[in-house]
């Protein structure tokens, strides 16, 4: 790991905890508005149900960006970010699947039945890519596939908004890119060093990350070796 320069690493924490008080001040601004309105009986029921639902994904998001937060911590001591075993491809996929509760994800079959190092560190890079997606083309389903290539598992998350920047093909995966990508819709910035996080990972797979362009569309490939 190399050495993170003091200004980096400030730059660095100043946008994660601009992004973590997003979610949280979005919690406290719905549960407020229940907490008023629970028994006015002249406030429509759904209005209700809408604000938990927020309340609920921002806490999806509050607890994500924790975790990538914690990678972060452990990649800077020289640790693994999470842990991860060998078992089918189709597996991963299958949780998750369950884990994307916010955001419509198609899955391309059929799946290959391949075995790969993947896990826990697989699963939450893939969803970590999803939530790319969705958060760069809002109410756009993302598509998800996955291919063999020669000994390789390749999985592509593929979505509808701006393609990254060929420029920033390798920058947007490092750590002192984050700054520089945020605020470019071509940047694909993710909340929490959405992206360096993902690269942290794919990295403890030895895994290639990739960012390609497809008719206009983002393509994120995940290049696994088949074991």
């Amino acid at each position: 790991m190399p050495e993170i320069k003091p200004a980096v690493l400030e730059a660095l924490l100043n946008l994660i905890v601009h992004d973590l008080r997003n979610p949280a001040a979005t919690m406290g601004a719905n549960l407020s508005f229940v907490d008023e309105v629970l028994d006015d009986e002249s406030v429509d029921r759904a209005e209700i149900r809408d604000a938990l639902h927020d309340a609920q994904q921002a806490l999806y998001d509050l607890q994500k960006g924790l975790d990538q937060l914690a990678w972060i911590g452990r990649w800077s001591n020289q640790k693994t970010p999470l842990g991860n075993s060998v078992e089918s491809l189709r597996a991963t996929v299958t949780r998750l699947t369950g884990r994307v509760k916010y955001g419509k994800l198609e899955i391309e079959a059929p799946l290959p039945d391949l075995r790969v190092r993947g896990g826990d560190a697989l699963e939450r890079l893939l969803e970590l890519l999803v939530s790319n997606g969705h958060q760069h083309a809002p109410r756009q389903p993302v598509k998800l596939r996955a291919l063999r290539e020669q000994e390789h598992a390749v999985i592509e998350v593929e979505d509808m908004g701006k393609p990254l920047a060929p420029e920033l093909h390798e920058l947007a995966f490092t750590l002192e890119g984050q700054t520089a990508i945020k605020g470019r819709s071509e940047g694909r910035y993710g909340r929490v060093a959405g992206l360096f996080s993902a690269s942290l990972l794919a990295q403890s797979l030895g895994a290639g990350l990739h960012a390609i362009e497809r008719d206009k569309n983002n393509v994120f490939r995940v290049v696994l070796p088949i074991i």
